[in-house]
């Protein structure tokens, strides 16, 4: 309970465990974040926004900002309150959900609702001087009974909303986490700060060519441009699930230089038959509008090769593409493991084939689903030893990859578009025009 993001700096300090990144979103509290979100970075050495080239330690989130400076220093915030924000799912528009505005279109309400977590719902304090802090209980047993009820009292708000015209329906107030605008007072206008994307655009910048990526839906990222509002005390931060199922912006920025993208994806999908690209092809679409590479996402691979345990996407050209990643993507899938308890071991007793004769999205009991809170141990353990059959069964994939990035980085050493000299160059410019 008193553990901070910051005390993670001891564990990774010398490179004895992998450097964990978290991400949440800002959003606006009636706008659906798939229109308008910006991806908020959570690192053990920094939090902040890589579209603004603003961060901060760990120690200052949640304090008070003004025009860059803090006028008042509060705690840092416990990490059991970032990971609820994390993971705030619940924080959705009703709206959206329901399928009453024109946000959800296109959308079933299984698909909008198969991310809600009601026990990560997040109370809210409008107090500018007081940190928000998660809303538990007290002792053990109020804790259990809270647990007992979050989805029946999930469901009774569910049906407030659509018999009355609550705040609730309409907007995030009550159930996103809030916390004080650190870019407050800001000026945005009339110049960025410098971003570690590689160019931050406008609306009418956009190349023709964007228009046909693979997600055609007119409102994703509809908003996507306009910055964040600067005169706002307090901001919502969301769990970034809610736009799309995977972290790609934080590790697209292009000063990380990454040459190989090793994904799992464990998104809902209608049928263990459905192709499991959604997600990706979303991260596809905010790379290309952010003028981030990323390599081509051919949904048709699925109708060529059918379903697999992963698959790779490799850019197209890289001798013009040369800063582009390659993708190797995992998607839940019961195939080999089926036949196979270990790869090239097959399955001999009756017992061994029961345990791996499972389906994932077409099980009519769901074990699965989404909407289950709680996981029986064999349904854990299944999904458990499925990734991870899956993921040696594919080894040699993920070691000739890594060998191809080896070879490119080679001839290629540095792949960092902004250099030291390039950041000290800029705060001279603007220390220039401010005297100016």
């Amino acid at each position: 309970m008193n553990s901070k993001l910051s005390n993670m700096q001891d564990k990774i300090s010398d490179g004895q465990c992998p450097m964990p990144l978290f991400t949440c979103l800002h959003v606006k509290p009636d706008v659906s974040e798939l229109m308008f979100a910006d991806w908020v970075e959570f690192t053990p050495y920094e939090i902040g926004m890589a579209k603004y080239g603003t961060f901060m330690s760990p120690e200052l989130f949640g304090s008070k900002f003004y025009m860059g400076t803090v006028i008042k220093k509060y705690d840092e915030y416990p990490l059991h309150f970032l990971m609820g924000v994390w993971g705030s799912a619940f924080s959705i528009l009703f709206n959206r959900v329901l399928g009453v505005s024109n946000q959800s279109k296109g959308a079933t309400m299984e698909e909008e609702l198969e991310n809600l977590k009601p026990k990560h719902i997040v109370d809210n304090d409008d107090s500018d001087d007081e940190q928000q802090e998660p809303k538990g209980s007290e002792n053990t047993e109020a804790e259990e009974e809270y647990q007992r009820n979050s989805q029946a009292s999930w469901v009774q708000r569910m049906l407030m909303a659509l018999v009355s015209d609550t705040a609730l329906f309409n907007t995030r107030e009550g159930r996103a986490g809030k916390v004080h605008n650190f870019m407050l007072g800001l000026n945005l206008n009339s110049s960025y700060p410098l971003s570690p994307l590689a160019h931050f655009t406008t609306q009418e910048s956009v190349d023709d060519d964007e228009t046909d990526l693979a997600v055609a839906d007119p409102d994703e990222f509809e908003q996507i441009y306009e910055p964040l509002d600067v005169k706002s005390k307090k901001i919502h931060i969301v769990d970034s699930g809610l736009t799309f199922n995977l972290p790609y912006p934080l590790i697209l920025r292009p000063q990380r230089g990454v040459d190989l993208i090793i994904s799992f994806d464990f998104s809902a999908r209608p049928s263990d038959s459905s192709p499991p690209f959604k997600e990706l092809l979303l991260a596809e679409k905010w790379a290309r509008m952010n003028k981030l590479p990323f390599p081509k996402i051919d949904p048709h691979v699925f109708d060529r090769e059918g379903l697999k345990e992963c698959y790779i996407f490799r850019p197209r050209n890289p001798s013009v593409e040369k800063d582009c990643p390659t993708v190797i993507h995992f998607v839940l899938a019961n195939i080999e493991f089926r036949k196979f308890k270990a790869p090239g071991v097959a399955r001999e007793t009756a017992e061994e084939k029961d345990f791996a004769d499972f389906d994932i999205f077409d099980d009519p009991e769901s074990p699965f689903s989404t909407f289950n809170f709680q996981y029986p141990n064999e349904a854990f353990k299944r999904l458990h030893d499925l990734m991870e059959f899956n993921t040696l069964n594919n080894i040699n994939v993920i070691k000739d990859a890594i060998k191809e990035s080896i070879d490119y980085r080679r001839q290629h050493p540095s792949r960092c578009s902004v250099s030291l000299s390039n950041v000290e160059a800029r705060k001279y410019f603007n220390k220039a025009k401010q005297q100016s």
